[in-house]
């Protein structure tokens, strides 16, 4: 599958099979998750790698939105080690996930596999309690949380020609 079909194809996926993921394809999502660009190119992010169902199941105790994470066999947590921000332009880190994050996305569509984003940052509640779940050092800050598994159901199509016509503005709006 070529980078276009893996990003038209990628759906949000809740409900993912209970079997594991082979190690080889974890390897291959963290790789992508890792090269993503980064703002003056200092690799701010960091990848916390879940299987256990304890440790999933910690991450957002009783949140409605942290439900698919109940059935995914692995969960990403994309962090961000902000020591490493560009003080010039400190936030700019979030850009730097955000494409690790997508990337992640893409490289579980091109393998044939789930995945859903769970935002995390800049809830402050979200960002807390994962910290206090996975004791992360202080200058370490959850960015998106991604449950990741052989889907269960396909979800929704993200994106169809019409939406393109409407999006897409020549020269000027």
């Amino acid at each position: 599958m070529d980078a276009l079909d893996a990003i038209l194809k990628r759906r949000s996926v809740r409900v993912f099979k209970d079997e594991k993921i082979e190690p080889s394809d974890i390897d291959y999502i963290l790789k992508a998750g890792l090269a993503g660009p980064s703002a003056c190119n200092r690799r701010p992010v960091e990848i916390i790698v879940i299987e256990e169902k304890n440790t999933i199941l910690s991450l957002l105790p009783g949140r409605l939105e942290s439900k698919p994470l109940l059935s995914a066999p692995l969960v990403l947590v994309v962090a961000v080690d902000t020591s490493k921000a560009i003080r010039r332009a400190p936030l700019y880190w979030s850009c730097d996930a955000s494409a690790s994050t997508e990337n992640i996305l893409i490289a579980a569509t091109s393998l044939g596999l789930g995945s859903l984003w769970l935002g995390v940052w800049p809830q402050e509640d979200k960002m807390e309690s994962i910290k206090k779940a996975l004791s992360l050092p202080s200058s370490i800050v959850p960015f998106s949380l991604i449950a990741i598994g052989k889907k269960g159901d396909e979800g929704e199509p993200m994106w169809t020609k019409n939406s393109q016509d409407e999006k897409i503005h020549w020269e000027k709006w």
